[in-house]
């Protein structure tokens, strides 16, 4: 192991504190817990999902997950708390809906990242 150490403490002071200023200002932990939601296959995959399809119920999203009702509907919990889909209530039927163009908007950007189209 190395015992060496750079001699430079902050080179740009002035820049540093701009950034850590910025920062303290941004809700850093609520941007990781929507990224965090989305960092799931199955969620993606519902995301997308919505993307194609305004509305879908449970069941058919369980359908085309290939996963059980109550697996999907844990998901679809996780993705309403953060604000991401919303639900709508029709009898015993509950629809599922994107909340927002963010979802949507993250989708496209990581599709685009990685030169896919939707």
């Amino acid at each position: 192991m190395s015992d060496y150490q750079c001699d430079i403490v902050c080179h740009n002071e002035k820049q540093v504190d701009r950034v850590k200023r910025h920062l303290d200002t941004l809700p850093m932990m609520d941007v990781t817990t929507v990224l965090k939601a989305l960092a799931d296959v199955n969620r993606a995959k519902i995301i997308s999902a919505l993307c194609v399809e305004e509305e879908l119920c449970v069941c058919d999203i369980a359908c085309i997950l290939d996963i059980s009702i109550a697996n999907t509907s844990s998901h679809l919990r996780k993705l309403h708390k953060q604000g991401l889909v919303k639900s709508r209530r029709e009898g015993k039927m509950v629809y599922y809906g994107l909340d927002h163009t963010l979802a949507e908007q993250i989708m496209t950007l990581s599709l685009k990242h990685l030169e896919v189209t939707v």
